[in-house]
């Protein structure tokens, strides 16, 4: 066998294998709990799920390909899933991944999902944009769309995402301050916040 063949094998192995660990996400809710149990041990269901995700961080830029697949699969399970793990390992809420992997390549997909039928995939793929920062400037139109959402999460989420590119986001600004006028509090402070960012310069 010469040395590109083996390549190849090994490159179809890990596609395979990644692809295994993401399946092991249907049927589950990937939302990690917040505050951890008082006795300090995880039920199983916790840490299965802490188990995959560790599981795809390990195994790097390979995981990406996958759930963005996953971001478009007909269970809302899974592009919920698909777009929770993507905000973690990018950087979000699991303290162990660390360093976080860099997930720009996902940004397209991530993109297409501001616009899925879903509220909780349209905030989680805000989120997860949100985790690549300044260098998902391509998202802007789509989160400046995002924040006339119907529903409160969305519009969170697509504050905080333009809040995280930052100065690159200038074209939002009079979108954020109309945000300000929103009835709900929670999106007039992330708007607020992300105004104050975006003018940091």
């Amino acid at each position: 066998m010469n040395t590109i063949t083996f390549l190849v094998l090994v490159a179809i192995t890990l596609q395979v294998q990644v692809g295994e660990v993401v399946e092991q996400m249907r049927g589950l809710s990937m939302q990690l709990q917040g505050i951890g149990p008082s006795n300090g041990i995880l039920s199983s269901a916790e840490q299965r799920k802490r188990d995959i995700i560790k599981e795809l961080f390990q195994l790097g830029k390979e995981s990406i390909p996958p759930l963005t697949r996953a971001l478009k699969d007909p269970d809302i399970q899974m592009r919920r899933n698909a777009a929770l793990v993507l905000t973690d390992l990018g950087g979000g809420y699991f303290t162990e991944l660390r360093p976080s992997l860099d997930t720009q390549e996902a940004l397209p997909d991530l993109i297409e999902a501001l616009e899925d039928p879903d509220r909780d995939v349209r905030a989680w793929a805000a989120q997860a944009i949100a985790e690549i920062g300044p260098n998902a400037k391509d998202a802007i139109p789509f989160l400046i769309t995002l924040l006339r959402d119907a529903e409160e999460g969305p519009r969170n989420s697509s504050c905080i995402a333009l809040g995280r590119i930052g100065p690159a986001a200038k074209e939002a600004l009079p979108d954020l301050r109309e945000a300000l006028k929103d009835p709900s509090k929670d999106v007039r402070q992330f708007a607020q916040r992300a105004i104050e960012k975006i003018q940091k310069e």
